[in-house]
């Protein structure tokens, strides 16, 4: 009886893995510098589908996660012309702001590209390789690994980096790809819009200690909607006051781990 009730059991947690659409599994980040890519974005701005769809491009342009971590942040101020953007929050909003300070700039714009923290213009492939090919080998590392919960995902985070100072942290971020909004309103009136790597929760900073190394467990549940096999999970870490990024990696719940 024991044995049924174990098999029972086994089978069950195997059914429950395999339906969450996003099983156990683990990344790491590799000796060179990955780049982290935020696009700070609206639906309801006029001018950012097409850099949207540039993001989304990244991968057939040959882009893979050992180059570039690619997330979009959708803020919350274009919601006044009469569209209310579903992806967007005022912690997105916030943190745009804060990446202004770092930079010593006095306002925020839609849309924006930061490589690495910096800003960054143009949104092309060519002028992405060329940047890429600035980046060496990063001070630090990070790895992941995600279990499903019957709500999302538990991810465990280690990092470490030589030379830690007070005020680094390192962020977590769970994304989503494939979504898309039939527009009903605002600059984008009538449009069908398409996103991807769209940031649905994001946790940090979190401190190293004083040997310059970190360990994290989290629980990340998915937000309403969501598709567990469109999504992942993105890690980075951050240097305090100037914001610069020295590592990032990523894992997705529908690729084989690396």
């Amino acid at each position: 009886m024991r044995r049924t009730v174990f098999a029972l059991t086994t089978a069950l947690q195997v059914f429950a893995n395999a339906d969450t659409g996003c099983p156990t599994k683990s990344a790491s980040s590799g000796p060179r510098q990955t780049a982290l890519i935020e696009l700070y974005t609206s639906e309801g701005c006029s001018s950012c589908p097409p850099v949207d769809r540039w993001l989304s491009g990244l991968p057939a342009a040959g882009f893979g996660p050992q180059q570039v971590v690619a997330l979009a942040f959708h803020v919350d101020y274009w919601d006044y012309l009469g569209w209310r953007d579903g992806f967007a929050s005022a912690t997105n909003t916030a943190r745009q702001h804060r990446r202004a300070e770092q930079a010593g700039a006095g306002f925020v714009y839609t849309p924006q590209l930061l490589i690495n923290g910096a800003d960054w213009r143009g949104a092309s492939y060519p002028g992405l390789r060329q940047t890429l090919s600035t980046l060496g080998n990063s001070r630090a590392q990070i790895g992941l690994q995600t279990q499903p919960t019957a709500h999302g995902l538990t991810v465990a985070v280690d990092a470490s980096q030589t030379g830690a100072q007070t005020g680094d942290g390192l962020y977590v971020a769970l994304y989503e790809n494939q979504l898309s909004s039939a527009v009903a309103a605002g600059e984008n009136e009538g449009a069908l819009l398409h996103h991807d790597g769209v940031v649905r929760k994001l946790l940090g900073p979190f401190p190293f200690d004083r040997s310059g190394k970190l360990a994290q467990q989290l629980k990340l549940d998915f937000a309403p909607g969501q598709v567990p096999q469109h999504s992942g999970v993105a890690s980075w870490i951050e240097v305090g006051r100037s914001g610069q990024v020295v590592q990032a990696v990523m894992l997705s719940c529908a690729e084989p781990s690396k």
